[in-house]
């Protein structure tokens, strides 16, 4: 009997000193924005002489990274929001700014840092489909043309939170494109339908002869990326 209560006892020190690991829901979901009023819903998706109807994204691996905790602490350090894999999300649709959830997970609470995400061609849908072999693709009319632009980028993407995003209750995570920076130094007058068919195409193959244009659009996603949270720390 002695023995019993002594055991008990010891049982419930344990427990005190290591208390269970408290967890919220995490939704992460990605968009569009005006790098001028992120918080603000975008009144218009026209950049000069383009008008956007559909943006779509094909991403994988979107991973939260909890900040450093006590070397005692028993909470994981980094959660997996898409454990189903690679995802196809609508950014834009029908000229309609899309909220798109990536995913939902239950989460340790504490500060996140970090969140990385794979941008990855789309290879899970059939041959036939639009995004097929791309990453991003960029819908609309230039000049009343019809325009497609896609990048095939396959790369990992950091976002670091200097401030941080406390998770300690249900937390929606927000992120993104700034469509301005994605369009920056994009030169219109560049722009054309090269091969005259009536679409102008913009691509990693030189489509269209619109080259530089492409470029300009792989050296602004990484700058174009945005987080957007109103619980900062």
């Amino acid at each position: 009997m002695a023995f019993s209560i002594s055991a008990f006892v010891a049982s419930c020190s344990q427990n005190d000193e290591m208390p269970a690991t408290q967890e919220s829901q995490v939704t992460v979901s990605a968009t569009v924005a005006n790098s001028s009023n992120p918080n603000a819903r975008m009144a218009s998706l026209g950049y000069g002489n383009l008008v956007i109807s559909d943006i779509t994204m094909s991403v994988d691996r979107v991973l939260l990274n909890l900040r450093a905790t006590s070397e005692n602490s028993k909470k994981p350090t980094i959660v997996n929001v898409n454990s189903k894999g690679q995802k196809i999300i609508k950014l834009v649709e029908n000229g309609e700014v899309m909220v798109s959830p990536l995913g939902s997970v239950s989460a340790a609470n504490g500060v996140y840092g970090k969140l990385d995400f794979d941008l990855v061609k789309a290879m899970n849908v059939p041959e036939d489909d639009e995004m097929y072999g791309k990453s991003v693709l960029v819908k609309g009319d230039w000049f009343d043309t019809p325009a497609t632009m896609y990048i095939d980028l396959e790369e990992t993407f950091k976002i670091l939170y200097p401030q941080g995003i406390e998770v300690d209750g249900a937390q929606e995570v927000v992120f993104g494109l700034y469509l301005d920076r994605f369009f920056e130094g994009v030169d219109p007058s560049l722009i054309s339908d090269g091969d005259g068919d009536g679409t102008i195409e913009v691509g990693p193959n030189g489509e269209d002869g619109n080259e530089e244009t492409y470029n300009s659009f792989l050296a602004n996603i990484e700058s174009a990326l945005f987080l957007k949270d109103g619980e900062f720390k």
